[in-house]
């Protein structure tokens, strides 16, 4: 028998105590051992000291430093659900290390591995099962996150905001620097790793800026992306004229997915899309098909602004 979640009233939230800064993600993405390096900067909401509390679920962790400090067993509590050090002020960074299985992650929650490729899903306590993290929808900061990986593999690395840098590495592998500079929860964080067919088009703004976008798909399914990147280009120009809102980042990305388990997801300029939601074969899709592609389009941009900057 299944046992019911606990009610959560909301007479009883409180404020996080601290503000996070920043935070700059590293990954090293392997099938079976991806290593997950974070560096959050905090600082205390309060000049009284809080315990800060870290969300955690089915992750391992290898090592913690406080202002570049490793810390020892007993200078925090660890469990199957949290970690926490107690009373901590002012501001301080913190950086974690935990390493991830994403092929045994059946749940295709945080990061896990399908088919050929890495993906995310973090809506709504996923990012937790990443790396230890206040993950929660009221906690938003600014993340820098750096990408490595296996080239031939996958050549294709994509994260939130905007591209850095790509850089060659020793030994075949590859990385890339995304930088997203607006405030997000962790649950609008994404990451995708792979090869894939890319359709792509650059447009410009209504105040002039050249702003590029692509459409990730499965190999040997660009000849049915066409509509899809049509759909999110009037998507675009319909929330430039009639609310005056034109696309804040350099880019705007959405990649389609056989196994994922939701209908789409509005990460920060790098959708993630059940491929049922993306595809169309112009030589057999229904009228329907054409229409529900660009409604579902429509409303994972239109969280952008509309959504994601108002909730």
């Amino acid at each position: 028998m299944e046992e019911n979640s606990p009610t959560v009233y909301r007479s009883d939230y409180q404020p996080y105590p601290f503000t996070l800064d920043t935070v700059a993600l590293n990954f090293d993405l392997d099938e079976n051992r991806t290593v997950v390096t974070s560096t959050l900067t905090f600082t205390a909401k309060d000049k009284a000291p809080a315990d800060l509390v870290l969300n955690a679920e089915d992750i391992s962790l290898d090592a913690l430093y406080l202002n570049g400090q490793a810390l020892g067993a007993d200078a925090y509590e660890l469990d199957q659900d949290q970690l926490v050090i107690a009373q901590l002020s002012g501001s301080f960074e913190l950086r974690i290390c935990t390493t991830l299985n994403p092929t045994a992650n059946s749940l295709f929650m945080g990061l896990y591995k399908s088919g050929s490729g890495f993906f995310t899903q973090c809506e709504a306590e996923g990012f937790r099962r990443i790396t230890y993290f206040p993950d929660r929808p009221d906690v938003m900061s600014i993340y820098t996150v750096t990408l490595a990986a296996d080239k031939e593999k996958y050549p294709y690395l994509l994260s939130n905001g905007n591209l850095l840098s790509s850089t060659d590495l020793p030994d075949g592998r590859h990385q890339a620097v995304w930088h997203d500079p607006f405030h997000k929860p962790s649950y609008l964080f994404a990451l995708v790793a792979g090869d894939f067919d890319v359709r792509e088009k650059t447009v410009k703004t209504h105040n002039g800026r050249d702003v590029l976008l692509q459409i990730y798909s499965d190999k040997g399914s660009r000849d049915k992306t066409e509509w899809a990147l049509a759909s999110l280009e009037r998507s675009l120009v319909w929330d430039e004229k009639r609310f005056g809102l034109e696309l804040d980042l350099d880019r705007f990305m959405i990649v389609a997915v056989r196994d994922f388990n939701m209908g789409a997801m509005e990460n920060k300029g790098l959708n993630i899309f059940n491929s049922g939601y993306v595809l169309a074969d112009p030589d057999t899709a229904t009228d329907a098909n054409f229409s529900a592609v660009e409604a579902v389009i429509g409303h994972e941009y239109f969280h952008n602004w509309t959504g994601n900057r108002v909730t």
